[in-house]
């Protein structure tokens, strides 16, 4: 039996959890971190590969974009917990991912099926490098190490692109822009210090983060425009939930980054869902999340703040209802859309 993208992309979400524990350790742990999550970025291009060669299923449209942001929600916030990067770096990143998600989930009546851009496929390979770029420059703040990989790097693909113009006369874009990301990320960990070259790394990832959201709100904004003040109200509140957990990180207790990443992972895969679904045309349940659930938690939180339990408190009550709430409903969207799974998909 041939092993399917479908296959390598779960165990790709399966063996995530693994990093986010060894980012915590020290040197050695982190290296190993750093070599995992390396192995799980390239059965991203494995399983694209298999999907080309063999067919995308449906199963396979809904989990690698999945994968890939759990990947981004594993690697950032141990960042910003640990305070190598500033929330104010990593906030917007997950935005733009939860934005972008709902505007085309709000827009696939009028505009089915929105056409992932090459610019957002950059941004993907750019998110997994550069949380990569980041934890080993804080990691090894000599920057050596930073360094001799990244000259490697762009050495390999200045090898890999003479290779492809040698056999077809042309380089790609793709590759032009991974020459010119290879050789600015190599400029400015030899010319900044340590900590100023991890700042610079996590604004390179956000810029090209909100822009490549950018070209998708571009597109969405008309239409959601005509459709009235009742869906930005909607797009608002669904953003709720992860957005609000991520920003009470600082004032929660140690280990409260294991709850951020769980409601993270868990509103990305029910956000994957519930577009497939409406794509389908089965029954949003999301409905009944922003109008019932979402109001619920929030109220509970600034209820503790309004009765003086202290920040504290009402942000671990927040995070503890909101990753139980966000799970119990994934759950349930599992069980509800269960035929759309189609039988054998795993194995194609």
């Amino acid at each position: 039996m041939r092993i399917t993208a479908n296959q390598i992309t779960a165990l790709r979400i399966v063996l995530l959890p693994l990093p986010l524990f060894l980012i915590y350790g020290g040197a050695a742990s982190r290296v190993a971190a750093l070599l995992i999550l390396s192995v799980l970025g390239l059965t991203d291009y494995l399983d694209g590969f298999l999907a080309r060669k063999y067919g995308v299923t449906s199963l396979g449209r809904l989990l690698d974009p999945i994968a890939d942001k759990i990947f981004v929600a594993v690697t950032l916030v141990p960042l910003a917990d640990l305070g190598i990067l500033p929330m104010w770096i990593v906030w917007p990143i997950f935005f733009r991912e939860f934005l972008v998600t709902e505007m085309r989930r709000f827009m696939t009546p009028e505009k089915k099926g929105l056409r992932v851009t090459e610019l957002a496929k950059i941004k993907t390979t750019l998110q997994m490098t550069g949380v990569g770029l980041i934890l080993l420059t804080n990691t090894f703040p000599d920057k050596i190490v930073t360094i001799s990989f990244l000259a490697g790097l762009f050495l390999a693909t200045v090898f890999l692109a003479v290779a492809i113009y040698s056999k077809g006369g042309k380089i790609t874009s793709r590759l032009k822009t991974a020459l010119l990301l290879e050789a600015m990320g190599f400029f400015i960990a030899i010319v900044l210090p340590a900590r100023q070259v991890e700042l610079t790394y996590g604004l390179i990832v956000l810029l090209v983060t909100f822009a490549s959201g950018a070209q998708y709100v571009s597109a969405c904004l008309p239409g959601l425009l005509r459709r009235g003040p009742s869906a930005f109200f909607d797009l608002v509140i669904s953003l709720v939930n992860p957005l609000l957990g991520l920003s009470l990180l600082p004032l929660a207790p140690d280990n409260a980054h294991l709850l951020v990443v769980l409601i993270l992972a868990v509103e990305f895969a029910a956000q994957g869902i519930d577009m497939w679904a409406v794509q389908e045309n089965r029954v949003d349940l999301s409905f009944y999340k922003k109008r019932f659930f979402v109001p619920f938690v929030v109220m509970v939180f600034l209820g503790m703040l309004a009765a003086g339990q202290g920040p504290k408190a009402a942000a671990t009550a927040y995070l503890v209802l909101c990753a139980a709430g966000s799970t119990v409903y994934l759950v349930i969207d599992l069980f509800i859309h269960r035929d759309l799974f189609k039988k054998g998909e795993f194995f194609q």
